[in-house]
C-alpha cells in the first residue's frame, strides 16, 4: 500500500533533530501547510528551532501555519506519523539505534527517511525489522530554500517507498532525483574534486585561496568558489565526509583527505562560525570579484595558431580590433605563418603534444623579440614546452579551454620571463576584457583540473549505477549552483580534451587518483565513430 499524497494535509511527517537541517526540513513542510511533529532530546534545541521557525514564517507571511506545528522530546509521539525524517548527526551507530526504535513505534506502512550525506542508507536500514520501507531522503542546506532531494534507494528499499518520498518531495515544492545507495550519493559524491582539487592546488603553491575562488568564479561562472564554500558549510564538516567517503571506499586516493585542513580543525579555524577559516571574516572576508576590464577597441595583429584547445579566442582578438594573422598550416610544404606588421602576440593552442611543439617552434622562429608568445598549458607544464623555445624569456602559459568561458583568465610565467614581456602579455590579455590571475606552474592549471575532475567523478558514478548521466547533471545544478551539469560540460568541452587533462595529470604525478574513468574513454570512442 502506497501512502496517497493528494493534500498537505494528507499525512503527518515527522522529523528527528532539531538542529539546522531538521529544522530546516520541518520550514519547508510548514510552508505549504502539511502538519508536523519535530523530535528532539534536547528542550534547547526545540526552543532554538520553534524561535527559528516562527521567524521565517513570519517573514513569508505564514505564522498561523505554526498551528500545524508538534514539539516533543518524546520519540513515542512520532507514532502516527505517515513518514519519519531522521535528520541527526552523522553517526552511524547513534542512526542505527534511532532507526531500531522507530521501526517499533512507527510500524509500516509509515515510511523512514534518513538525511544523511554520506553514510550508507543500507547499514542503517539494517537495524530494522523492516528495511524495504527504509530510504534516504537528503536535503541540501538550506533545507527550505535549495529545491533539490536526492531520493535514495537502499538495498531492500521497495518501490513503494522511494516513489512515496519522491511524491512527499514533490508536494513541498522541491524536485526530487534518485540515486542508487553509494557512499556520498550524486552531489557530496560528485563534488569531492572541487574540494579536493582546490586543497591540492593550494598545497603546492599553485595559487592563493583567493586566486583560485576568483577563477572558479569569474573564469568558469560558479557561484561559489570551494574555499569560501568550505567556510560556508565549515571546515569541520567538510573533513569529516571528505573522511567518511575515504573509509567507506577502503581508501580511494580521489577521495583522499587533505592535511590543510587537518591542521585548520586544529587552529580551530572552522570557517564563517568560528570567524575564521581560508577567510578572516573579522576582516571583512570575503572580497569582491573585480570588475572585468573595458574591452576598448585595439590595433594590431594577432598570429593564432591551429588548434581547438582555445575556443572563442579568434572571436575575442576580433572584437577587441585585433587582425589575425594567417597561418598555413604547418604540416604543409608551404611552411610556416605569414604575418604582417605589428604582431603584439602569437599564440599556441594545439592539443596533440607533438603539434603544439612544432607549432611554439614556428611561432617563436618568425615572431620578434619582446613580443608574448602564449601557449595553452592545460595538458602540458610550461615548464616542458620552455624546453622547446629558443626564447622562453617570452613564454607564457595560458587556460585556453576558458579563456572565453568566463571574465577571467589564467596566466602562466615560464621562469625565464622577462618582466616587459610580462606586462605586455596582461596587458594583451586585459585588452580582451579579461581579468589576468598568475599562478604557478602545475599540471593542469586551475580550471581544467577542477572540471575534468568533476566529469572523471561523475563518470564513475554512472559507471557505477549510482544514477544515470541526465540525473546526475541535474542533481549537480539543482544541489550545487553549478554552472553546467559536470558531463554536459565535458561534452561541451570535448570530452577527448578532458581525458587528455586527466591522462596529463595521472603522468605528471603518477597516481591512482587521476586514472580516467573507462566509462569516460568509452562515451569518447563512440563519439569519434559516430563523427565517422
Amino acid at each position: 500500500m502506497s501512502i496517497t499524497v493528494k493534500t498537505p494535509y494528507s499525512i503527518r511527517l515527522g522529523v528527528v533533530g532539531a538542529g539546522t537541517m531538521g529544522s530546516g526540513i520541518a520550514l519547508a513542510a510548514l510552508n505549504t501547510h502539511m502538519a508536523v511533529t519535530l523530535y528532539d532530546i534536547s528542550s534547547e534545541m526545540l526552543g532554538q528551532a520553534e524561535s527559528y521557525l516562527k521567524k521565517y514564517l513570519k517573514r513569508k507571511d505564514k505564522l498561523a501555519n505554526l498551528r500545524n506545528l508538534q514539539m516533543t522530546r518524546d520519540l513515542e509521539t512520532l507514532r502516527g506519523a505517515g513518514v519519519v525524517i531522521e535528520a541527526v548527526p552523522e553517526d552511524l551507530e547513534l542512526k542505527k539505534e534511532i532507526f531500531s526504535r522507530l521501526d517499533k513505534i512507527c510500524p509500516p506502512p509509515a515510511i523512514l527517511a534518513t538525511n544523511t550525506s554520506t553514510l550508507a542508507v543500507t547499514a542503517i536500514a539494517a537495524s530494522t525489522e523492516n528495511p524495504q520501507r527504509v530510504a534516504g531522503m537528503h536535503f541540501f542546506n538550506p533545507a527550505a530554500v535549495l529545491p533539490l532531494v536526492e531520493v535514495v534507494r537502499g538495498v531492500w528499499t521497495d518501490d513503494r517507498s522511494v516513489q512515496s518520498l519522491v511524491d512527499l518531495a514533490n508536494l513541498i515544492g522541491k524536485t526530487p532525483v534518485i540515486a542508487n545507495d553509494s557512499p556520498g550519493f550524486i552531489v557530496n559524491r560528485v563534488a569531492r574534486p572541487f574540494y579536493g582539487e582546490a586543497l591540492r592546488l593550494l598545497m603546492e603553491g599553485a595559487a592563493s585561496p583567493e586566486q583560485i575562488d576568483q577563477l572558479v568564479r569569474m573564469g568558469a561562472g560558479f557561484r561559489m568558489g570551494p574555499f569560501e564554500l568550505m567556510d560556508l558549510i565549515g571546515i569541520d564538516v567538510n573533513l569529516a565526509a571528505m573522511q567518511s567517503m575515504y573509509d567507506q571506499t577502503f581508501g580511494e586516493p580521489r577521495y583522499r583527505p587533505s592535511s590543510i585542513q587537518q591542521r585548520m580543525l586544529q587552529q580551530g579555524a572552522l570557517g564563517r562560525k568560528s570567524g575564521r577559516g581560508f577567510y578572516d571574516y573579522e576582516k571583512g572576508g570575503v572580497s569582491q570579484d573585480p570588475k572585468p576590464p573595458r574591452m576598448d577597441q585595439q590595433s594590431g595583429e594577432v598570429l593564432i595558431s591551429e588548434g581547438t584547445w582555445a575556443p572563442g579566442l579568434q572571436e575575442l582578438c576580433t572584437q577587441a580590433g585585433y587582425h589575425l594573422g594567417q597561418p598555413l598550416s604547418l604540416l604543409t610544404r608551404y611552411g610556416g605563418f605569414r604575418a604582417s606588421g605589428n604582431p603584439v602576440a602569437g599564440i599556441v593552442q594545439a592539443g596533440d603534444g607533438e603539434s603544439l611543439r612544432t607549432q611554439l617552434i614556428e611561432m617563436d622562429r618568425i615572431l620578434p623579440p619582446h613580443i608574448p608568445l602564449f601557449c595553452q598549458c592545460a595538458q602540458v607544464t610550461l615548464n616542458e614546452a620552455a624546453t622547446w623555445a629558443q626564447r622562453p624569456e617570452r613564454l607564457v602559459g595560458f587556460d585556453g579551454l576558458f579563456i572565453s568561458a568566463g571574465k577571467a583568465a589564467t596566466l602562466v610565467a615560464s621562469p625565464e620571463l622577462d618582466p616587459d614581456v610580462q606586462r605586455k602579455g596582461e596587458t594583451f590579455i586585459i585588452s580582451l576584457g579579461r581579468h589576468a590571475v598568475w599562478v604557478q606552474d602545475l599540471p593542469g592549471l586551475v580550471l581544467p583540473r577542477i572540471v575534468s575532475m568533476l566529469a572523471n567523478e561523475a563518470a564513475f558514478a554512472v559507471a557505477e549505477n549510482v544514477a544515470n548521466p541526465e540525473t546526475v547533471d541535474k542533481a549537480m545544478q539543482l544541489g550545487t549552483n553549478y554552472p553546467h551539469g559536470p558531463l554536459a560540460w565535458a561534452r561541451k568541452i570535448g570530452l577527448a580534451k578532458i581525458i587528455r587533462v586527466l591522462d596529463h595529470l595521472r603522468t605528471e604525478y603518477g597516481e591512482e587518483r587521476y586514472r580516467c574513468s573507462p566509462l569516460l574513454r568509452n562515451w569518447e570512442r563512440q563519439e569519434r565513430i559516430g563523427r565517422h
